[in-house]
C-alpha cells in the first residue's frame, strides 16, 4: 500500500514536470507554426489568439464576443490528455514493475490527475491573464509574476511559452524577463505628465 501511494505521489509530481514540457513543446512547435499539415492548433492560437491579444493594453479583453478566443475548444482536454496516455503508461509501467500492477495504476493515476489539473490550470491561469477580474490570487506575487511572464509572450511569441509551470522555459532557456504591467507603465506616464 505505501509502494502504491508513493506512486501516486511520484506520478503527481513527476506529471507536473512533463506537464510543464509538453506544455513548452505544443506551444511552441504547435501553436505557433503549422506542424505535419495540422493547421487548426496553429490559426486558433498565433493567427488568431496573438491578432486580438497583444501584449499592450489588447492584453486584456476589450470585447466581450472576443472570449472564446481566451481559452481552447472544450474538445481540446480529453483530446491532449488523451494522446499522452501512452507516454504516461509506459513511466507507470517501468515505476510499477510491469502493467497493471497496482502500483502501475496508481501512478498512472498520479500522473493522469497530473496532467489534468495541469490543463485546467492552464485554461483557468491564462482566463484570468486576459480577462480582468477581482479574484482574490491575482494580487500575489506569483500570480503577477507569471502573468508578467506571459505577457512577455505576447510581445516576443518564441519567448516565455509555459503559462502554469515555467520549468521547460528554464530548462531550454525560452525564459525572456517579464514586462512591468501596462497598468503601471500608465501610471508612471501619468504622473511623469506625459
Amino acid at each position: 500500500m505505501l509502494f502504491v501511494a508513493l506512486g501516486v505521489l511520484g506520478g503527481f509530481v513527476c506529471g507536473l514536470a512533463y506537464s510543464s514540457l509538453f506544455e513548452w513543446t505544443l506551444h511552441k512547435y504547435v501553436m505557433h507554426r503549422p506542424f505535419l499539415g495540422l493547421r487548426y492548433p496553429f490559426k486558433a492560437h498565433a493567427l488568431t489568439h496573438h491578432r486580438v491579444f497583444d501584449w499592450d493594453e489588447t492584453y486584456w479583453l476589450q470585447k466581450e464576443e472576443d472570449t472564446p478566443l481566451v481559452t481552447f475548444a472544450w474538445w481540446n482536454a480529453p483530446v491532449l490528455i488523451g494522446m499522452n496516455l501512452p507516454v504516461m503508461s509506459a513511466a507507470a509501467w517501468l515505476v510499477g514493475g510491469g502493467w497493471f500492477t497496482p502500483v502501475f495504476w496508481g501512478t498512472l493515476g498520479g500522473e493522469v490527475g497530473a496532467i489534468t489539473t495541469y490543463y485546467f490550470l492552464y485554461e483557468y491561469l491564462h482566463y484570468c491573464m486576459h480577462v480582468r477580474g477581482e479574484r482574490w490570487f491575482m494580487k500575489t506575487a506569483w500570480f503577477r509574476w507569471i502573468d508578467d511572464h506571459h505577457r512577455m509572450h505576447h510581445k516576443r511569441p518564441n519567448r516565455n511559452l509555459n503559462v502554469v509551470m515555467p520549468l521547460a522555459d528554464f530548462l531550454f532557456r525560452s525564459r525572456a524577463p517579464g514586462l512591468a504591467p501596462v497598468s503601471r507603465i500608465a501610471e508612471e506616464a501619468l504622473r511623469a505628465g506625459r
